[in-house]
Parts: C-alpha cells; structure tokens; sequence
C-alpha cells in the first residue's frame, strides 16, 4: 500500500510577527493597568477591582496569543497516531483551557455588569453593554459545564470521525468529506480546521460558514496537536481509509 498523499494543509504556517507584537504590547499596558489598579484597591477606590480585572483579562488573553499551547498539557505525535490506524484513536481536548475561558468570560461579564449597575451609561451605550455582559456570563456558564464534564473528544475509526461535545456528538463518513484545511479569518481570530461535508444542507449555518471560511463545516479544537499538523493526520487517515474502500470494490467478488 502507497503511503497517502501529504496536503498542502500540512505545511506549517509562520506565525505573524505583527500579531505577536500587538500582543505584547497589550500583555505590557494591561501589566502596567493591573498594577495601578492594585494601587487603586489599596487606596480603597472602588473602582479598583473592575480596572484590575478588566486588564488582568487583557494580560491574560495576550498570555495565550503569545503561547497558544500553554493550556494544553497532553501533546500528541500525529505520526504516531497514524500508526495506529485504522483505530479507533480518541483525542480529547484539554478541560484547563475551558476552565481558563469559562473564569476570562465571567470576569468580561462581571466587569460589564458592574459598569452598567454603577456607574449608568447613555442609553445607547447600555443597548451594547446590556447584551454584552449577558452572552459573557451565559458563555462562562456553558464553558463551566464542558468543562466539568470533561468529555470533548475526537475519535477517528476505519469508517469515519467522531466529535463529541458535552451535550452532543457528530459521526461523519470519511467518503461524505472533503480533504481538511487550516484558514485564519484575520491574524486576531484563531485558526480553524474547514472542510466539506456532503450530508449537511446547503442553507443555514452551512451557508454562513461557506460565505465566510470557504466550507461548510470546521473544527475549532486541536486535541493536543497543532492545527497544521491535526489537518495533516485527518487528510492522512481519510487517503488510507478511502484507499482501502477503492481496493475492497475493486475485487473481482465485490463487483
């Protein structure tokens, strides 16, 4: 057997010097605000706390743009795993990141509501804020739940890959998908892992994921591996599984 074609979704993408950049620059100002507002709590101003944590939220996101894998503990080898086909290999996605994101959205949400019960904006103003502070603290509960459950996972087999979140899961047929790509909307929005899927409509968020990454379905997790490198594994296992069903109907007796 040939060993599978390697996708250009493979190759390592160079990480953008400009991103870097704007993000220590934000991790510098937000270090700089979280001391002052440090001073600000020690000098009893109320307004100390929401500052402090608004900036240590910015510290923190800059943190994890500059080192994206730091919330992942378990790494993975994606040749290693493919060794081990045809499975089933299951991958699960780290809970500490889910924790971190759950405890980053409900500080955003709690500094909002504090803005809007203390100090009232303009009614144009709470109109953005209102919502806001909702979708953080609704956010930060459903990461929290994920979290505590602890079962996302990604299971590859013969016949195709699974996706499990806490509430729900996907199965699709290797010979329903296109090959797997790596797409970055824009250098502040994290990469994602797009490819097609012929069972999904074509209207709906379907539609809205085509418009916008080019395909109609993505995967937003990595399970320990790069993105690059996970988009390889899944194209590789893809080609020997579809290989495997075009030797099988080529024999004489499956005709």
């Amino acid at each position: 057997m040939t060993p599978p074609p390697t996708s250009r979704a493979s190759d390592p993408a160079p990480r953008p010097k400009r991103t870097n950049l704007f993000a220590c620059a934000c991790l510098a100002i937000g270090l700089v605000f979280v001391f002052l507002g440090t001073g600000m709590i020690l000098d009893g101003a109320e307004a100390g706390i929401p500052v402090t944590l608004f900036f240590g939220l910015c510290a923190a996101v800059a943190i994890l743009q500059i080192w994206p894998g730091l919330l992942q503990r378990e790494t993975h080898c994606a040749e290693a795993l493919l060794a081990q086909y045809p499975g089933p290999v299951q991958l699960k996605a780290a809970a500490l990141k889910r924790w971190v994101f759950s405890l980053l959205s409900a500080v955003f949400g709690g500094v909002l509501l504090w803005m809007l019960l203390h100090e009232p904006p303009p009614l144009l103003k709470q109109l953005i804020l209102w919502p806001g502070a909702l979708l953080s603290l609704c956010a930060a509960a459903t990461l929290l739940v994920r979290a505590a459950k602890d079962d996302t996972y990604l299971r590859l087999s013969r016949d195709g890959f699974e996706t499990r979140l806490a509430w729900n899961g996907k199965t699709i047929r290797w010979q329903d998908t296109s090959e797997f790509a790596v797409v970055s909307i824009s250098r502040n929005v994290p990469k994602l892992i797009v490819f097609d899927d012929a069972a999904v409509d074509r209207a709906g968020a379907a539609g809205l994921n085509r418009r916008f990454v080019g395909r109609n379905s993505s995967l937003a997790e990595t399970y320990g591996l790069t993105h690059e490198a996970l988009a390889e594994l899944l194209n590789a296992w893809r080609a020997r599984a579809l290989e495997q069903d075009a030797m099988f109907a080529r024999q004489p007796e499956n005709r």
